[in-house]
């Protein structure tokens, strides 16, 4: 009984570590990726049509196309 006692803790004991390393690990990532992106540069006006304005215009349809269907 005490051997799988022993046993348990030293696997959770191996997950916690390796899953505590694993957060560490992404979190520098993340620092490294912040530090080689570009910062998004907004546009003027007058431009063409923003990416937001398209998406939005996509959603649109989207639900239109639903409201639409579940009317038949």
């Amino acid at each position: 009984m005490m051997q799988g006692l022993e046993l348990m803790v030293a696997g959770m004991g191996v997950v916690f570590f390796f899953l505590t390393l694993m957060v560490f690990i992404m979190y520098g990532a993340a620092a490294i990726i912040r530090k080689f992106e570009k910062p998004e540069t907004s546009s003027g006006g007058g431009g063409p049509a923003s990416p937001k304005k398209d998406e939005l215009a996509e959603v649109a349809v989207a639900i239109a196309a639903v409201h639409a269907h579940s009317r038949n």
